[in-house]
């Protein structure tokens, strides 16, 4: 015969019919490693989407942190300083919010900060939301100017390829600021000076560039031609060729009759 599963503890409700145990126990003030609690978000009533917060009471030495004060993390990253007010003000007077950097991803809070500690004004804030109740929390949600997802992608995109219009009127403004600036440098040309008498000396500066190179290359070219042309015809070359090869015989046996001399006089070491 099949083995009988064994079944899990279940609960019963009021009217003694069995009820199935949640894995987070619907994860409503559920008491997680650290301390740390959970605290379901709907955005909107509109919506069956729910978002977790976790929280707890922040807890330092440092006496400017003392206080009725709670630490969150897992905020959305469209949520700004008043989006978190409303939200914990649904608890209590909120004196301020603190965002604070990620320290696994630090440098990403200064854009995107996804922790933050909420002060309180009064401790019974703090004992209010840490017994919160089973029921979803809908804050006072009003979605902030900053885009998020598809939206955000599309601004972009198109933030860095602007309409041709807008394009060909950047270039106009360029391009009449350029051509002010050549007159200007054109009219800076002539050079007004005043001599004894008081008379005005008109002289126009020289066109030519102190750092030309043709100057250099008509130089060059005239040591080319100064210099003399050397092996022209062929049989120059092959002439100068057996002079060479002369040049290294007569060396060559120069230095075998040196070594010949050195090894009958006991000079000669070779190593």
């Amino acid at each position: 015969m099949p083995k009988r599963k064994k079944e899990g503890p279940v609960r019963k409700d009021e009217g003694g019919k069995k009820k199935k145990k949640g894995k987070l126990e619907n994860a409503r003030g559920l008491v997680l490693p650290k301390g740390y609690r959970i605290l379901r978000l709907k955005l909107s009533e509109n919506t069956v989407a729910v978002r977790y917060l976790y929280f707890k009471r922040h807890t330092s030495s440092s006496p400017g942190e003392q206080g009725p004060t709670l630490f969150v993390t897992n905020i959305p990253s469209n949520f700004d300083f008043q989006n978190v007010t409303n939200l914990f003000s649904l608890y209590g007077d909120v004196e301020g919010v603190e965002f604070v950097e990620n320290l696994y991803f630090p440098g990403v809070s200064a854009e995107k900060p996804r922790s933050a500690r909420v002060i309180f004004e009064n401790e019974e804030a703090i004992e209010k939301i840490m017994s919160v109740s089973k029921k979803d929390v809908v804050a006072p949600y009003e979605p902030p100017n900053l885009a998020t997802g598809m939206k955000k992608y599309l601004m972009e995109y198109k933030r860095e390829r602007p309409d041709t219009e807008k394009l060909q009127i950047q270039v106009d403004r360029f391009m009449e600021a350029f051509d002010v600036r050549a007159k200007e440098e054109k009219e800076n040309l002539d050079v007004k000076e005043v001599d004894e008498d008081g008379f005005e000396l008109v002289k126009r500066k020289s066109r030519k560039m102190r750092g030309s190179v043709a100057p250099k290359i008509t130089e060059i070219k005239q040591k080319k031609r100064k210099e003399p042309v050397v092996n022209f015809y062929r049989d120059q070359k092959r002439l100068q060729q057996a002079k060479k090869l002369a040049l290294l015989r007569k060396k060559f046996e120069e230095d075998r009759q040196r070594i010949a001399e050195m090894r009958q006089n006991r000079k000669f070491k070779p190593y």
